[in-house]
């Protein structure tokens, strides 16, 4: 199976990437290619990231926690700083 990249930046990329790793353009596009899929599908949620944060100071969100609906944040978003 072949694949061809008619791209002089990503060409560029690929040469840069297999010298650092001393590997072969091949290997490199590979490896980069699995990085960035398997960051990809690891992404955190927002909430994952809260909770990683304080996991890391030994708190933790309430167990009855609820999120607050959208709407909630209507306000927030529109109209600051008006007073009308």
């Amino acid at each position: 199976m072949t694949l061809n990249i008619r791209n002089e930046e990503a060409d560029a990329l690929a040469r840069e990437l297999a010298r650092i790793d001393g590997t072969t353009i091949t290997e490199a596009v590979i490896s980069a290619l699995r990085e960035t899929i398997d960051n990809r599908v690891r992404q955190e949620t927002p909430r994952e990231t809260a909770q990683r944060i304080l996991a890391k100071r030994g708190l933790a969100f309430k167990p009855d926690r609820r999120s607050l609906p959208a709407g909630a944040y209507h306000d927030l978003d529109h109209n600051f700083g008006d007073d009308d």
